[in-house]
């Protein structure tokens, strides 16, 4: 035997150990779920003591709201960027392939698409309702104004009400949600592509 000892892993600073930690949870609870989750699973996944996961987040809900919180902004911003790349040329682009991007965003990033539908489910603690609402909101918000932008270009009818014109974006995003849990995803992706198409096509103002 030589004696050689193994290098050592390198010290990692307090914020990459945090990140690595909620990139770590968001594994776990992606394959398995927040009720079942334990917290020595979930140190064990990135490497650290149960004590130094609870220094960091406190809780195991703690550390699941770090991760909706962290991870749903990505998820958001990812998603923001691509329409906002459309919509910069044409609005009406952005909007006949929001499902489209939205579905792009979740490929780059499937767990969290899990994390978030989860979330959904533990709505019974008002902690994790208020986050999930919040993420929620920020997105529909996001759509609202694409649909008012739109409507104030001339695009859309304007008698058609921008909320009700925005939660049917809404409900085509919770659909492909609940069909990605349900693994449907592949038989409804293409229903859910002509579910944008007609959508688009009834707010439209009537050119004739």
């Amino acid at each position: 035997m030589s004696g050689e000892q193994p290098p050592k892993r390198p010290r990692l600073r307090g914020e990459e150990r945090r990140k690595l930690m909620l990139q770590s949870a968001k594994r776990v609870f992606a394959r398995s779920n927040y009720a079942e989750a334990s917290t020595s699973e979930l140190a064990h996944e990135s490497e650290v003591t149960e004590p130094m996961l609870y220094k960091h987040f406190g809780s195991k809900k703690g550390l699941f709201l770090a991760v909706l919180s962290e991870f749903g902004t990505q998820f958001f911003e990812m998603i923001q960027e691509r329409v906002l790349q459309r919509a910069e040329k044409d609005i009406l682009d952005a909007l006949e392939h929001f499902i489209d991007d939205y579905k792009s965003a979740l490929k780059a990033d499937p767990d969290i698409q899990r994390v978030l539908f989860q979330a959904v489910i533990e709505t019974s603690d008002p902690d994790i309702a208020r986050c999930i609402s919040k993420h929620n909101r920020r997105t529909y918000e996001f759509v609202r104004q694409l649909v008012e932008r739109a409507s104030k270009e001339g695009y859309i009818d304007p008698t058609i009400s921008i909320d009700a014109a925005t939660w049917g974006y809404m409900s085509m995003l919770l659909s492909h949600q609940y069909s990605t849990m349900l693994n449907l995803v592949g038989e409804f992706t293409q229903v859910q592509q002509e579910m944008n198409r007609i959508w688009l096509r009834g707010l439209r103002v009537d050119d004739d």
